[in-house]
């Protein structure tokens, strides 16, 4: 086999599948949004103190544990990594925590 057949090969065995590159900027661009999205939650607590309406904080918070719990039971699944599991229930009891809090705060008003 020459050069170009063996590239033509792989292109076609690659084909529809990103590749390691796409991987790693989808993973950095994951963690990106996960921090962002942790301080929008803190800035979003500061100004429900501010204005007196907690179950915003509630709501912010519910957000960002329940995608950070779901993000990481993914995490598992593919690596098996304890650690993984373990942050993904914590994540995810904080979600359902924050999001009990919030529907009970909501129907209290």
């Amino acid at each position: 086999m020459n050069r170009e057949e063996i590239l033509e090969k792989n292109r076609a065995e690659s084909e529809g599948r990103e590749d390691e590159r796409e991987l790693q900027i989808f993973a950095d661009a994951s963690r990106v949004g996960m921090a962002v999205g942790g301080i929008l939650s803190v800035l979003i607590v500061i100004f429900s103190k501010i204005v007196d309406v907690p179950i915003l904080g509630l709501a912010a918070w519910a957000v960002y544990f329940t995608m950070f719990g779901s993000r990481r039971v993914y995490q598992y699944i593919k690596t098996k990594e304890k650690a993984r599991l373990v942050q993904a229930i914590i994540g995810i009891v904080l979600g359902l925590t924050f999001t009990v809090g919030m529907v009970v705060l909501g129907l209290q008003k």
